[in-house]
C-alpha cells in the first residue's frame, strides 16, 4: 500500500544495492546516509554521489574497488507511476573518501555515473555509418554504448555518410550534434543528454514545445493557505521557492566577440573551386523568423537585448559580425548540397548530403549563446517527477511591487515558461523507516521576454565629458 505524502520533500528509499566484482550483492538500503543525483541537458550522462555507513567492514571484505554496480529505487510517497519513480542502475567508479565515525562505523563516499560511461570509456568507433544524423546517434547509443534505455530521437534533415575515426561514441555524438538540423523546426539547436527518462537527441524547440510539468512562485504566505484552516497545503509547498538566485546572462562584450549577436561564414568549395561569403547572421533581424520559448506557450516573443544604436549611424550590436568562420565544403550538386566525395563513375551524386556549415553554424552560435540568457536558480522541496529538459513555469513578483503603477504586472524577465537546464537531487536525513528529506536545486532558463525593450536610434554616449574635452576629429591616415 502506498504511503501518504505528509509534507513536501518527503521521499522513500526503496532500494540501494551494490553488486560487487565477485558477483555478490550487498543491500545497503538501511545504511545510506545521503544521495545526490545530477541531470543536465548540456551533459550526456547522469552523475551522482552516495554516502553510506559501513559497520561490517564491507569495503574490505566485499571488497569495494570502485568497479561496482549500484541499483537505486527512490520515490516520492503517493507517486507510483513508472515515470514518477527514480529506478536505475549506475556504475560506482570512484571512492572519494571515508570518514571514521567510531571504532565500529565508517561512512564511505562514492561517485557514480550512468553505466554507459563505462562503455564509452572503453569503446572507439571506427566504421562508416549512413542515414540521418538522428538515426546514427540512436545507433551509437544502442550498438556502441549498449544502452537499453528509452531514446527520444527528433528526426534531422539529410542523409549523411559518417566515418568514425577512432572516436568514443559520446565524442562522435557531440561532433554530429552541432551539425544537425531539425526536420520539423528547421533549427540547428540540437542537444544530446540523459535524464531519468532516458536519452534525448532533440532541438531546443522540441523541448520548448512541452506542457509545463510544474509551477514555481514566491509567496509571502509560504505553503500555508487559509482555505485549509492553517494546515500545510502540500501541493502549494511543492511550488514554493525556498531560495532564489536570478540573473540575466547577457554579457554584451562576450556576445559581441563570440558571435552571439552576429557572425559570418566564408566557405571554400574545393570541388567547384570557388569561395562564398555567406550573408551574416544578425540576431535582431533573425529573431522574429525563429521560434523561441514564448511562442510555444501563447505569449509574445521579444529579444532580451535592446536594439538601441551604438553609434551615430544607427547601427545595433548585431550589425558587427566580429566572429568569422572559414570552412571547406565539397558539393557536386550545389543546389541540393550533395557531397562531392560520393559520386558514381559518371560523376552523378549518390544522394548523400554534404558537410554544409551554412545551414547551421552561425545560427547555432547565436541560439546556444542565447538559450540561457535569463536564468533562475531555485531551491524547492523535491519530488521524483521533475526532470532536466522539462518545461516549468516560474513567476516572480517585481521588486518594490507596492511602488509600481500596475500592481499585478509580473516581473519583465522572470515570468512564464522556463526550460529546466539542470537538476541536483539531494536526498538526506534518512531515518530508520527509509524516509528522509528531498531538495531540488533547479536551474531554469529562457531565451526571450514578452515586451520589446526600449531603444533609441543614436548612441547615447556623450561626445564631450570627463577626459573627452573636445569633439573628436578624424585624423588623416
Amino acid at each position: 500500500m502506498a504511503e501518504n505524502l505528509e509534507k513536501a520533500g518527503d521521499f522513500v528509499l526503496d532500494l540501494a544495492e551494490i553488486m560487487t566484482v565477485t558477483g555478490k550483492s550487498a543491500i545497503i538500503t538501511d545504511h545510506v546516509v545521503g544521495i545526490t543525483l545530477y541531470e543536465d541537458i548540456q551533459s550526456p550522462l547522469l552523475t551522482g554521489t552516495i554516502s553510506f555507513n559501513d559497520n561490517t567492514n564491507l569495503k574490505d571484505l566485499a571488497p569495494l574497488l570502485g568497479q561496482e554496480i549500484l541499483k537505486l529505487k527512490i520515490r516520492t510517497p503517493s507517486m507510483n507511476k513508472d515515470d514518477e519513480i527514480i529506478e536505475s542502475v549506475f556504475s560506482l567508479f570512484n571512492h572519494t573518501h571515508s570518514m571514521n565515525v567510531n571504532q565500529n562505523n565508517t561512512i564511505h563516499n562514492y561517485k557514480f555515473s550512468s553505466m554507459e560511461a563505462t562503455e564509452d570509456s572503453r569503446t572507439n568507433v571506427s566504421r562508416a555509418m549512413t542515414g540521418a544524423i538522428s538515426s546514427i546517434v540512436s545507433s551509437l547509443v544502442r550498438n556502441d554504448l549498449k544502452s537499453k534505455k528509452h531514446i527520444n530521437e527528433e528526426e534531422s534533415v539529410g542523409i549523411r555518410n559518417i566515418i568514425g575515426t577512432e572516436e568514443s561514441p559520446l565524442a562522435l555524438i557531440q561532433r554530429l550534434m552541432g551539425q544537425s538540423v531539425s526536420k520539423k523546426y528547421g533549427s540547428p539547436s540540437y542537444l544530446f543528454f540523459e535524464n531519468l527518462e532516458g536519452f534525448h537527441f532533440r532541438s531546443l524547440e522540441s523541448l520548448y514545445n512541452q506542457a509545463p510539468t510544474q509551477s514555481f512562485s514566491q509567496s509571502s504566505e509560504g505553503g500555508y493557505s487559509t482555505k485549509l484552516r492553517g494546515f500545510t497545503n502540500v501541493l502549494e509547498e511543492f511550488g514554493s521557492i525556498r531560495k532564489l538566485t536570478a540573473r540575466t546572462n547577457t554579457d554584451s562584450l562576450a556576445w559581441s566577440s563570440n558571435g552571439g549577436f552576429a557572425s559570418e561564414l566564408i566557405t571554400h568549395d574545393i570541388f567547384n573551386k570557388h569561395i562564398t561569403h555567406h550573408h551574416p547572421y544578425n540576431y535582431f533581424n533573425s529573431f522574429d523568423k525563429e521560434k523561441h520559448i514564448n511562442s510555444f506557450h501563447g505569449k509574445n516573443q521579444s529579444p532580451i537585448h535592446s536594439k538601441a544604436a551604438v553609434d551615430d549611424n544607427g547601427s545595433t550590436l548585431a550589425d558587427f559580425p566580429s566572429k568569422t568562420y572559414l570552412l571547406p565544403i565539397s558539393f557536386v550538386d550545389e543546389a541540393r548540397s550533395m557531397d562531392a566525395h560520393y559520386t558514381d563513375v559518371l560523376g552523378v551524386s549518390m544522394g548523400f548530403t554534404g558537410y554544409n556549415p551554412a545551414s547551421w553554424i552561425t545560427k547555432r552560435t547565436s541560439l546556444m549563446s542565447n538559450f540561457d540568457a535569463i536564468t533562475a536558480d531555485i531551491e524547492v522541496d523535491g519530488n521524483t517527477v521533475l526532470r532536466a529538459g522539462h518545461m516549468v513555469e516560474v513567476n516572480l513578483a517585481p521588486i518594490a511591487l507596492d511602488k509600481q503603477e500596475k500592481k499585478t504586472k509580473p516581473d519583465r524577465f522572470f515570468n512564464g515558461a522556463f526550460l529546466v537546464r539542470n537538476i541536483m537531487h539531494e536526498f538526506f536525513d534518512i531515518k530508520e523507516d527509509r524516509k528522509g528529506s528531498h531538495i531540488l536545486r533547479v536551474s531554469c532558463v529562457k531565451d526571450c521576454i514578452e515586451e520589446t525593450l526600449p531603444s533609441i536610434d543614436r548612441s547615447p554616449e556623450p561626445k564631450v565629458f570627463g577626459t573627452n574635452k573636445e569633439e573628436p576629429k578624424i585624423l588623416p591616415v
